[in-house]
């Protein structure tokens, strides 16, 4: 992960202007080839909502990662810097027409869906292309759950798998998504069990499933215990083992998105506000749940350090628990709860939001005004 100290040997953090974003490529680019080299023969397919800043897309691209997308925006954001469309794929089960349409004529070939009307609408505006199905698995241990929006209950996979054949694509495989954030690695192997029960029943009734896509969820460090990337491995090696067995030439795809941008940035925010409320005490910084902090309205946590805190004398600081809020004029702009930071805080002292690299930009929004984080990169040598 980025530590404060890395940011500091290449920015003058006292002098640069808050809020901004602070993102390490050589900790992505480690990332990266730590997760395309876990299971062998897998290709990784950035989730490109997690993080779609131009430079971080152009930076993936030359690592040689594909792209997963939900929307006309995001695909025209890779066409533009020249990824080839067959490094695109699509497991947006609720696709709009118009990005059907757009997808479909540049030549993006994978597709996911969960419903027969998805499935329509592919048949008539991108026949031919392969189709992957979502089903719902486990999400428990997940810091962001996804089973209620999206995924068909596996007890219909054999059924929206027929129906996908008689109509004008091509079923190829499944897919899903274990919760975003996902703290407990058997999630993955518990999916990959119902997924083989789904491969070996659609071989009786003549449909050869190939596509594995693993989806999303691995997670960065935040404030609770995060299973390691080789535990996650290990529970996915072992079903592949199991229970696949005797399939062959399977096809493996990933979707990190948190895991590839996440602890590659930190959040450099500065105070703007102390005052007491009652028995509380409230901190405002200059960045809030709508300019760059949106997942914390569901209670998401990030680890706080304030700059006087690595002062050397922070075993002598008197520390308080502070409510920690934004600076819209917005009650539900409040982000923080009991965190505890030095009692004298005051203006313009600098607060840092650690592996804060994924899901703060591409949520941040103007709301009243306010721009979100600009970006700054440490390169590579």
């Amino acid at each position: 992960m980025l530590s404060i100290e890395q940011m500091k040997r290449h920015f003058d953090l006292g002098k640069i202007e808050t809020p901004v974003l602070i993102m390490d490529k050589r900790i992505i680019k480690r990332k990266y080839r730590e997760i395309s080299e876990s299971l062998k023969g897998v290709k990784v397919f950035y989730a490109v909502k997690a993080n779609s800043h131009p430079e971080i897309l152009k930076y993936l691209a030359s690592l040689g990662s594909g792209f997963e997308v939900a929307s006309t925006g995001e695909l025209n954001d890779l066409l533009k810097i020249g990824v080839d469309p067959k490094k695109i794929i699509t497991s947006n089960t609720l696709k709009m027409p118009e990005f059907i349409k757009s997808a479909y004529q540049a030549g993006v070939e994978y597709y996911a869906y969960d419903c027969e009307m998805e499935i329509d609408k592919l048949s008539e505006l991108a026949p031919g292309v392969k189709v992957y199905l979502r089903i719902v698995v486990d999400n428990s241990g997940s810091e962001w759950p996804l089973s209620n929006k999206f995924g068909a209950d596996p007890s219909r996979a054999l059924e929206l798998l027929k129906y996908a054949k008689r109509s004008r694509v091509v079923p190829c495989g499944i897919t899903f998504h274990v919760g975003s954030q996902c703290l407990n690695p058997l999630n993955w192997s518990n999916a990959l069990i119902t997924t083989a029960e789904i491969f070996h029943l659609a071989r009786k009734i003549g449909i050869e499933l190939k596509v594995i896509n693993l989806g999303g969820g691995i997670p960065v460090k935040h404030l609770k215990k995060t299973p390691k990337l080789a535990e996650i491995k290990w529970q996915i090696e072992k079903i592949l083992k199991d229970a696949f067995n005797d399939f062959t030439d399977l096809e493996m795809m990933i979707e990190p998105g948190r895991a590839l941008v996440g602890d590659a940035g930190n959040m450099v925010t500065s105070v703007i506000a102390k005052a007491e409320r009652g028995s509380e005490n409230w901190l405002y910084l200059d960045v809030g749940v709508f300019n760059g902090l949106m997942e914390t309205i569901e209670g998401f946590g990030y680890e706080l350090v304030s700059e006087k805190e690595l002062s050397g004398f922070e075993d002598k600081m008197e520390m308080a628990l502070y409510t920690v809020a934004g600076p819209s004029c917005d009650s539900v702009d409040t982000m923080f709860k009991d965190y505890r930071l030095p009692k004298d805080l005051t203006v313009g002292d600098l607060i840092y939001i650690k592996n804060a690299g994924a899901y703060t930009l591409s949520y941040a929004s103007n709301f009243n005004g306010m721009d979100p984080p600009k970006v700054l990169f440490i390169e590579e040598k």
